[in-house]
């Protein structure tokens, strides 16, 4: 990967674990300054331990509130008085059930956190991301937007959205030269994942029954396999580099070939 992403400040949502969580640590090592939050203050104290260079943000923040929000930007914009590359990552499915299991609660809070955590934070970013020469917001959708299942329909009607937003937004920001993308991750393992695991043990050791999982959601993948966090992190770097300056306003699959969509 080039080395224009040195020293380019990155700010990534929902690093805590995961995709977030490897993004963090590859924009790192590719030399930008990268601003990253999560809501937990021990998992943000990992990264920081096994993350390369200095300079790098660590901010503990709830972007499922506005003020949440608000706060983690006023903090990024007091240290680093840039942004370069917005990737919001954050988002959570809260609920793996279906329709009839849902409350009115359980679809605000997907909204909030999936969905108007987005919405907000680069609403507050644009004025920076002007200033920047090679501005880029990258939106981590999922494939569950335009495949639901009858499963967690909060979680899809509100990546369909944050989709939709992307396009949306591109058109808006074209002529500032603001690139807006979005990634859309298949069965990427993470903490979701891992808290099913969890559920199913029923005596088995918890590294069993996570291969079983892996071994029996890779069979539905034309890859043979699961993804993990780091099958993504390619691809961002180079939607967030000056070698993707001819593209906005377009969604990028990365599942496995799951979805198997020519368009």
């Amino acid at each position: 990967m080039g080395s224009n992403l040195k020293n380019r400040k990155v700010i990534i949502t929902g690093a805590g674990d995961g995709i977030g969580r490897a993004l963090a640590l590859a924009f790192a090592k590719e030399g930008a300054l990268v601003a990253v939050c999560a809501r937990s203050q021990d998992r943000l104290d990992s990264l920081s331990g096994e993350i390369e260079g200095a300079g790098h943000l660590f901010i503990s923040a709830d972007l499922g509130k506005v003020d949440g929000v608000k706060a983690f930007h006023e903090s990024v914009m007091q240290q680093l008085g840039q942004v370069d590359v917005l990737i919001n990552n954050v988002g959570a499915i809260l609920k793996l059930v279906n329709f009839f299991e849902l409350t009115d609660q359980d679809w605000e809070d997907s909204f909030q956190i999936n969905l108007m955590s987005a919405v907000r934070l680069t609403r507050l970013c644009i004025p920076s991301l002007k200033q920047s020469t090679c501005a880029r917001i990258i939106n981590i959708s999922s494939i569950a937007a335009a495949s639901p299942q009858e499963v967690f329909p909060q979680y899809s009607a509100m990546k369909a959205g944050l989709s939709n937003f992307t396009v949306s937004l591109a058109q808006t920001l074209a002529p500032d030269k603001i690139l807006v993308n979005s990634i859309s991750p298949g069965p990427v393992w993470s903490k979701s994942w891992e808290d099913e695991a969890k559920a199913q043990c029923n005596g088995s050791s918890m590294e069993q029954t996570k291969k079983e999982i892996m071994e029996q959601t890779g069979k539905t993948i034309p890859l043979n396999r699961m993804g993990m966090p780091e099958d993504l992190t390619g691809l961002a770097l180079f939607l967030a580099s000056e070698q993707s300056a001819w593209i906005t306003a377009t969604n990028f699959n990365v599942d496995g070939g799951l979805t198997r969509n020519p368009f």
